[in-house]
């Protein structure tokens, strides 16, 4: 037995009885005397006898196991998420699978595949920059296996959506800078093509639309990265009417905006006010402090995860119609406004 997994088998011989008996005693099962029960329940204890969950998940063809798909485990939001569904899930004896696509869609399909061959029961997913094709999906709900997606969300209705309200959120930053005196407002958005860039840039023009504040296309910058957030911030700098107020859709380009502002010793608020979609962490990192449109992390992971649960338990899965769920924006005001 020396290197191998402790059976049931090999605790039986000990014991004196049938494999049978122990699966029965350990099992509490009534059948079987306390006496009995105590004496191989001691046994297994000794040899530190742990259940097989693949051979247990096979045969029930319940896992216990949540796939999560995030694009990249980078700054505070998707730590925050995945807290946030962690919560959820390990109340109810769930473990998590946890895959990054790295921004890859090719990488993406392969993580999608391997939620496959482990049998995962649900799926939680961000989806990746580069996805256009959602047919990678399409294979897991064709297995019957829940989806709820969070944050960036696929075109199709292959499972719930959990949001942030995006268009709100930026419609409530862009109007908060506004009413600080502020009239050339600029937006960092990330890839133009995301949801969520889209909705956030509509917020940011309904705001400037109700103040009556025209619309200007050079003060709309798209960055994926803090580097890149950085040499647009430059540009906007430079120009020969610089934005008196910036609006930052992430903790990313956020980092990329304050690096240029703080090399150039601008001063916040004074010169240029700035607020984000930022984590609390993230914020406080920084004097001033941040003033920002809370993302709520960990709240869209909860509700996912409690969204996701609710399918995996309900015995029709015919009758799944996906929703999508909005979740309250919230401004913190704070010292860089």
């Amino acid at each position: 037995m020396k290197g191998n997994p402790i059976t049931i088998k090999d605790i039986a011989r000990l014991v004196g009885v049938s494999a049978s008996t122990v699966s029965r005693a350990l099992k509490d099962h009534p059948d079987i005397s306390a006496e009995k029960k105590d004496a191989i329940k001691a046994v297994a204890n000794s040899m530190r006898y742990r259940p097989n969950q693949v051979a247990l998940s096979l045969r029930l063809k319940k896992s216990k196991i949540i796939g999560v798909l995030l694009p990249k485990i980078y700054s505070f939001f998707f730590p925050s998420v995945v807290n946030g569904i962690e919560e959820v899930v390990n109340k109810h004896g769930y473990h998590l699978m946890i895959l990054q696509s790295s921004e890859l869609y090719q990488k993406e399909v392969n993580n999608t595949e391997i939620f496959l061959a482990n049998n995962v029961e649900g799926v939680l997913a961000a989806v990746s920059r580069q996805t256009e094709s959602f047919d990678h999906f399409k294979s897991i709900d064709d297995a019957h296996i829940p989806m709820v997606f969070f944050d960036r969300v696929p075109d199709k209705s292959l499972g719930d959506l959990v949001l942030i309200d995006d268009e709100i959120g930026a419609y409530q930053a862009t109007r908060h800078l506004i009413e600080r005196g502020k009239k050339k407002i600029a937006i960092c958005i990330g890839h133009p093509q995301l949801l969520i860039s889209i909705n956030r840039l509509a917020g940011y023009r309904r705001a400037l639309k109700e103040y009556n504040i025209p619309f200007d296309q050079k003060y709309v910058v798209s960055a994926e990265s803090p580097e890149q957030a950085k040499e647009q911030t430059a540009g906007l700098l430079d120009l020969p009417e610089p934005p008196d107020g910036i609006f930052a859709i992430s903790d990313l380009t956020m980092s990329g905006i304050m690096t240029e502002i703080y090399q150039r010793k601008i001063k916040v608020p004074e010169e240029v006010a700035l607020i984000g979609f930022c984590e609390d962490t993230f914020c406080n990192m920084y004097n001033p402090q941040l003033t920002s449109i809370m993302p709520m992390g960990f709240e869209i992971g909860k509700l996912a995860a409690e969204r996701l649960l609710a399918k995996i338990h309900q015995e029709n899965r015919q009758e799944w119609l996906p929703e999508t769920i909005y979740v309250k924006t919230k401004l913190i005001q704070r010292g860089s406004t």
